[in-house]
């Protein structure tokens, strides 16, 4: 998350967040006097336990740009505001637990707050999440994969399959439906590389190694048009299972 994107156009709405009619001003100020007590003001509605003001001197404290940067306050208020329920904030604190950049990383804390939330996005993480365990979270490649598929864009199906295809644990494993999932995806898109990445390590798990070799080629040559040399060697890495008629295992690292 680039905290810093965010707090450019902060400004703008913490001075709309109250309206002028909130204040009371005998004479004209100056612009940095208008916005200090615009601040104070949202923090006295924060103290008073007002969500969204809570949110947002969060997010005040979290970019530095217009007060003093404190990350652990603001994720002290931030957190304040998504105990009340507040998305916006249980989203912002699921996000930066994950990513780890801001805050150290907390698999379970994020877990916690992506599951209050329900939304396509909060499903793609918690497919990540679970996929990869750690931090306190067991790997579990079936909670994965449902939550891949509650979030049902089109690169987290994707992701449901080379679950399904890959998963060092066989119980999870299901190449019949991950070669299901895989060809409608590949009829709708048949030059995405992930998909076809993944397609191929499905027919793999299927044991249909010609066809995985032959789409496995596919994707080879789509990174080469592209110049992507890390990933040729990634899928190139790959073919040579296939080659051997072996399939992939692999447990998903977060970056």
């Amino acid at each position: 998350m680039d905290i810093m994107k965010l707090a450019s156009g902060f400004l703008v709405l913490c001075l709309g967040f109250f309206s002028q009619s909130s204040f009371a001003f005998p004479t004209p100020q100056p612009q940095a006097e208008k916005v200090a007590s615009k601040i104070a003001f949202i923090q006295v509605k924060a103290e008073q336990g007002r969500a969204e003001a809570q949110y947002l001197y969060g997010l005040l404290l979290m970019s530095g740009r217009i007060i003093e940067r404190d990350i652990g306050l603001g994720v002290h208020w931030l957190t304040l505001a998504a105990q009340q329920g507040h998305k916006k904030a249980q989203r912002f604190i699921a996000d930066i637990a994950f990513d780890g950049k801001l805050v150290p990383r907390d698999l379970k804390l994020a877990e916690k707050w992506y599951l209050e939330q329900g939304t396509q996005w909060s499903h793609f993480r918690l497919g990540f999440i679970y996929a990869a365990g750690g931090d306190g979270i067991e790997r579990n490649c079936g909670k994965a994969i449902k939550q891949f598929l509650q979030s049902e864009d089109e690169l987290s199906k994707s992701n449901a399959v080379w679950v399904m295809a890959t998963c060092p644990d066989a119980e999870y494993r299901n190449g019949e439906r991950a070669v299901e999932l895989g060809k409608q995806l590949y009829l709708s898109n048949p030059t995405s590389l992930t998909i076809i990445d993944n397609l191929a390590a499905a027919y793999a798990e299927l044991g249909e190694f010609k066809t995985a070799i032959e789409l496995q080629t596919k994707a080879i040559a789509f990174v080469k048009e592209e110049q992507k040399s890390d990933l040729s060697n990634e899928l190139k890495q790959r073919l040579a299972l296939y080659q051997k008629h072996q399939a992939v295992r692999e447990v998903i690292v977060l970056p």
